[in-house]
């Protein structure tokens, strides 16, 4: 199972770093292999999101990339399509550049991380 406070830790030290993550740093911050989390990945980033978005905090998932993406940060195809889903799921509105919207988010994460604390992370 992927924890919950394991992965928003992951995001925050990434993000405080200015960096990307894998969706596979992410199930490893749980201990889990890629291939026992893959299905349960979703989810799991869409209920982070929700927390994070009613506790007035970006998006977190914006940083968590797939693995050919961790250097620039940039989506496309499924994994873009995900987000913009989960982003207006959450309440947001993308609107018609999801690339756009994204960027804007990965910046707001990392704004985010900059003046959080840690034990801001799981009151």
């Amino acid at each position: 199972m992927l924890d919950f406070r394991a992965s928003v830790a992951a995001i925050h030290a990434a993000a405080r770093g200015r960096r990307f993550l894998s969706y596979g740093e992410v199930a490893a911050a749980s201990g889990l292999p890629w291939n026992l989390a893959r299905r349960r990945m979703d989810p799991h980033l869409f209920a982070i999101c929700g927390w994070a978005t009613r506790r007035g905090w970006p998006l977190l998932s914006a940083i968590v990339v797939d693995k050919g993406s961790v250097s620039h940060g940039a989506m496309k195809g499924r994994p873009l399509i995900g987000f913009a889903r989960a982003a207006e799921r959450a309440g947001r509105i993308v609107g018609e550049d999801a690339v756009a919207f994204l960027a804007q988010e990965q910046q707001r994460v990392f704004e985010w991380a900059e003046r959080t604390r840690d034990d801001e992370l799981h009151d």
